[in-house]
């Protein structure tokens, strides 16, 4: 493979070549000992939402938002130490986040028992879209209103529709990988597929997450004690940290910014900068999810109501 190359290098060149690669060695070890740390992070977690919530609404998805941190950094430690497999770890990881936005919506319906249940609770609450990413200067074209079915739906539509965009763009990606037709590390241009892909996935992304803030606003006021902007963060932040990261690396890469090393060229350690980086975001992620999710739920105003009406009856 020759110097400064845009593909990226097979297990046979790359361990070679890193030998005497001080700083990778380094990053892969503290790589996998964060990787430890988050898988025992989540054992605990799990062994707690078993123990004492195990009748809690929604705990299977409450299981799924806290595992998604040690699957990111098992994808990004694989990334590291194989290289060709950078796609399929970032079809993967795109799959588990987009996931993990429509998670965190059915979290929010199950502390209601339900999605009628939530509409009942929540018909006097004004909900607003005058919000950020998409609508944060539009505020005399979108007026305040209360949640209704139509808006439910609306709201519940945009967050389903990343779970199916982001992996089936990134699989048309996957296949022309195989075909030889597109590289990971293709700079953004007209001729390339993944540049069109990329401003989908992106708008796809920010309707996404408009919907998740504009419910978590709706409802929060309704949730006290439920931790409710610590658990949003915590999903928010991994695409945060995931997307504008890895773009703003690839940027630099394609300004010659970051140097080629050995047979590694600069879009090559972009990737690999970012996977570094990202096991320790991670990590920290975990930690803010343990605060957001790793406590005994207090019973909600909407189940006493109806324990209540049980008694008398």
């Amino acid at each position: 493979m020759a110097n400064c190359s845009e593909s990226f290098p097979y297990t046979s060149i790359l361990f070679p070549e890193i030998e005497d690669d001080a700083f990778f060695i380094v990053s892969a070890v503290i790589g996998g000992i964060f990787l430890v740390l988050n898988l025992l992070n989540f054992a605990e977690e799990l062994w707690f939402l078993c123990r004492y919530n195990s009748n809690a609404p929604a705990r299977n998805y409450t299981t799924y938002i806290l595992i998604l941190f040690p699957a990111l950094s098992l994808c990004c430690v694989m990334g590291l130490l194989v290289p060709r497999s950078t796609l399929f770890m970032e079809f993967t990881t795109s799959t588990l986040r987009a996931i993990a936005i429509f998670v965190y919506t059915r979290i929010l319906i199950g502390y209601f028992g339900g999605e009628d249940k939530l509409l009942a609770e929540m018909t006097d609450f004004p909900i607003t879209f005058r919000t950020p990413p998409c609508c944060c200067c539009c505020f005399a074209c979108i007026k305040p209103s209360t949640i209704t079915s139509k808006t439910f739906q609306v709201i519940n539509a945009l967050c389903v529709q990343l779970v199916i965009i982001r992996p089936f763009t990134m699989l048309i990606l996957f296949l022309l990988w195989v075909d030889n037709r597109y590289e990971l590390t293709d700079k953004m241009s007209t001729s390339n597929p993944g540049t069109y892909f990329q401003f989908i996935n992106i708008a796809s992304l920010l309707l996404s997450m408009w919907a998740a803030i504009v419910l978590t606003k709706a409802v929060e006021c309704k949730l006290p004690n439920r931790r409710i902007r610590a658990k949003f963060l915590s999903v928010q932040l991994t695409m945060v940290f995931s997307d504008a990261q890895r773009s703003i690396l690839t940027i630099l890469a394609s300004s010659d910014v970051i140097d080629c090393v050995g047979t590694r060229g600069p879009m090559v350690q972009a990737y690999r900068y970012h996977y570094a980086l990202l096991v320790l975001e991670t990590f920290l992620l975990s930690l803010l999810a343990r605060y957001a999710y790793r406590f005994q739920d207090p019973p909600y105003q909407y189940e006493r109501m109806e324990g209540q009406v049980d008694e008398k009856n």
